[in-house]
């Protein structure tokens, strides 16, 4: 007996047709990521976390010997201790306990392994009454729901809504007060305690060398739970078991400050086989207070299987904070049903591929965007972006890409049939054209097909490698190239896809900034793509020829004199230094070539902020005469003002946060900052294709926010979220919308100022 799927798609549109989802979520959510963020002094997250992966991981290496000494340990002091292979099992174990013992009344605290086992439903249907206590929980047991959060399973719901809910179950009106909506759960839930027949609670953590279970809340219930009814019942995996009382302390210094952003949780409670006493005679007899038993039941359910996979025996890391689900964009869109069954969430889409087959955990993983934020918070470091990705390219392996995209992607994947396209767009895209604001760029087009929340951008009349092949470089500022680090080298540029096809003015402002501060630079023309385009799509073996490609083009560039290669889209730094080796695992030579040309691979932002010195005196020189002086339309004013957008591969894979900033303040543009700068704009590559109406959602935040500072520059440093802002605020507010630019583009600008206005 397991709880039905609701489809996918189904879950999905529910999320996105909700009136109330973004209110609810936008009001938890806020709080949690503020919280956390001052719970960590600086540095402290960053060693508490180093040590508790270590730990985990030594725990789940260890986990069978584990299992057996808590096991032991658990019986020693009077618990017994169950093994459930599959929810099946596990819902057996605890009815015959209940129909032996004639249990009627069942009161639970929250436990998201019950919900994994659909134990509610099972019990109901033995005539058992099922309560649950922790407040969230019970909120979703009257309205018929399931769980959207780890350790807050009704964010989605509004207090307004809860007080409808608490109106239809008492016969009284409820205010939308949050205290007083408190106290009715309390009224209507103390004396079920008091007249419950079993206590049933999950464990946040398991110690072998004690057999003792660890629960931390906030409530109280679970204190409640655990020791008024004579049987207390502990169903936890298998995975939660660590060795000591030491390996505890470490997850409980993260679990609180990760969920909630307290330092301890108002409750946790240590619970060591049943209640028991000596104070006669110094005989130990069980049940004073307490509960008379205690069964512990250990849940497999796919966890050995997980642990002997080497592609995601990483997850079983997890300490169920949900600081992931807290940070993921999409799921601040959409909420946790769309992105799991019962474990939701980032991590969710994870579990879900594990307790119910990689068919259920297809559509949710279409709706990971690869920004990495879950990573960056995750307290016990799992990579959680890669993991989900080796679940889509399981699902592409298996079933294969659909239709339209895998055409779309062979074509793609063949330079010369697609700039041939390509060629073909830029003839129908005439009667869709408009100028665009962006000095020098093509413009924007909005055909019919394009989704109604973004414009795209013109195809401009030559590619980069045309403008490239024939440009002639910029004369040198003797003194701003004394001070230069990259003066005297050759850098050998990597343009990426989408600046070849959309931004060949972008390429170019790279090339004259590093020419400014002394620097060759060349452009190999047989670059294409990186193969980010494929993997994204969790197509692992497409990725392979163009990745090979790229490998012997920048081979080529580094054998030809090149000292450097730099590019300026963080996406493809990304790829070629951090997704090569996993793309290249099987394959050690080409892994080997793949690291070697990642060595000699920076991306443009962290060159510009080495330049600061040289850039400050490139702006001071007048050096260079008119002729030498590109002529670009809109150069020669100061900006005024602007705000940055944080990349998720600059921000959250390469570390990038203020050098893009300094690398401005050195040619004189003073930055608005902008809230939440370094959460993605719903670009996600082929996720905004995939999903539109969740991408419009995601983008929609961040125009509120950057419309907030009053900026009238937005930069960063990727040509991704480049195409996806300009095309939302094209969309959205036509002439009227700020400028967007990459970091390159407003510091080429800003070099070319001669008045120093």
């Amino acid at each position: 007996m397991s709880a039905p799927i609701v489809p996918f798609k189904t879950r999905l549109q529910r999320a996105l047709a909700s009136d109330t989802l973004e209110t609810a979520l936008e009001r938890a959510l806020t709080a949690f990521r503020e919280r956390r963020a001052a719970a960590f002094a600086p540095g402290e997250f960053e060693a508490l976390r180093a040590d508790l992966k270590a730990r985990k991981t030594a725990s789940i290496e260890h986990l069978p010997a584990l299992v057996e000494r808590f096991t032991q340990e658990a019986e020693k002091v009077g618990a017994v201790v169950h093994t459930a292979a599959d929810a099946e099992e596990a819902r057996q174990i605890i009815g015959r306990l209940a129909k032996e013992r004639g249990v009627k009344l069942v009161t639970k605290s929250k436990s998201m392994a019950t919900e994994e086992i659909a134990l509610n439903p099972y019990l109901e249907g033995e005539g058992i009454e099922v309560v649950e206590t922790d407040l969230g929980e019970w909120i979703l047991q009257l309205g018929h729901d399931m769980p959207s959060h780890l350790i807050a399973p009704a964010i989605h719901w509004t207090r307004e809504q809860v007080a409808e809910l608490f109106t239809a179950e008492t016969g009284e009106h409820q205010e939308p007060d949050i205290e007083k909506l408190v106290k009715v759960a309390r009224r209507r839930l103390r004396q079920k305690f008091v007249d419950s027949d079993m206590g049933i609670t999950g464990a946040n953590i398991g110690i072998a060398e004690s057999g003792t279970l660890v629960i931390v809340t906030n409530e109280g219930n679970a204190g409640m739970v655990t020791t008024l009814p004579p049987i207390h019942v502990a169903i936890l995996g298998v995975e939660k078991i660590v060795p000591s009382l030491d390996d505890a302390t470490a997850i409980l210094k993260l679990l609180p400050r990760s969920a909630t952003g307290q330092r301890l949780s108002t409750y946790t409670e240590f619970v060591t086989g049943p209640s028991r006493t000596a104070d006669i005679e110094l005989s130990m007899t069980m049940g004073v207070h307490g509960p008379e038993e205690v069964h512990i039941i250990l849940i497999d359910n796919g966890r050995w299987a997980l642990r002997d996979d080497p592609d995601f025996h990483d997850a079983l890391r997890c300490i169920r904070c949900a600081a992931c689900s807290n940070v993921c964009p999409t799921y601040q869109a959409v909420g946790g049903h769309a992105m799991g069954h019962v474990y939701t969430g980032p991590i969710g889409i994870i579990l879900t591929a594990q307790h119910h087959g990689m068919d259920a955990a297809t559509g949710p993983q279409s709706l990971c965007v690869s920004c990495n934020a879950c990573e960056q918070v995750c307290p016990v470091e799992i990579p959680l972006a890669k993991l989900i990705l080796g679940v889509r390219q399981r699902h592409v392996a298996e079933g294969g890409l659909p239709w339209a995209k895998g055409a779309g992607l062979k074509l793609f994947a063949n330079r010369s049939a697609f700039e041939a396209a390509a060629g073909m767009g830029r003839l129908l895209q005439g009667p869709f054209k408009r100028a665009a604001k962006t000095a020098g760029a093509a413009g924007m087009v909005k055909p019919p097909f394009a989704p109604a929340f973004r414009s795209l951008p013109a195809l401009p009349g030559e590619t980069l490698h045309k403008r490239m092949a024939s440009r002639r470089p910029l004369p040198r500022v003797p003194a701003a190239a004394d001070a230069s680090p990259v003066a005297g080298q050759t850098l050998a540029l990597f343009g990426g896809c989408i600046t070849n096809l959309a931004y060949p003015e972008m390429g170019e402002s790279v090339a004259r900034v590093l020419e400014r501060a002394g620097a060759s630079v060349n452009f190999p023309q047989d670059q294409w793509c990186c193969g980010l385009v494929f993997t994204n799509a969790g197509d692992r073996e497409g990725a392979k020829p163009l990745a090979r490609q790229t490998i012997e083009c920048l081979e080529r560039a580094l054998a030809s004199g090149a000292s450097q290669l730099v590019s300026h889209s963080s996406s493809c730094v990304v790829a070629i230094q951090q997704d090569y080796p996993d793309l290249f695992a099987d394959e050690p030579e080409w892994q080997g070539r793949a690291a070697a040309v990642a060595a000699k691979l920076t991306d443009f932002t962290h060159v510009a902020a080495s330049l600061t010195e040289a850039l400050t005196l490139t702006l001071s020189q007048r050096e260079w005469g008119p002729e030498s002086e590109p002529s670009t339309p809109g150069r020669g004013q100061r900006e005024g003002s602007a705000t940055y957008h944080d990349s998720c591969q600059s921000y959250n894979c390469l570390g990038l946060q203020a050098e893009g900033r300094a690398a401005l303040a050195a040619t004189g543009v003073d930055i608005t900052e902008m809230a939440e700068s370094s959460t993605c704009c719903g670009f996600g590559g082929s996720f905004s294709l995939d999903h539109p109406d969740v991408s419009e959602r995601i983008v929609a935040r961040k125009l509120r926010n950057i419309a907030a500072t009053g900026a009238d520059t937005v930069v960063a440093d990727n040509p991704g979220c480049i195409f996806h802002l300009r095309g939302a605020l094209d969309a959205s507010q036509g002439d009227n919308a700020p400028r967007v630019l990459h970091l390159a583009e407003l510091l080429d600008k800003q070099l070319g100022t001669k008045d120093g206005a």
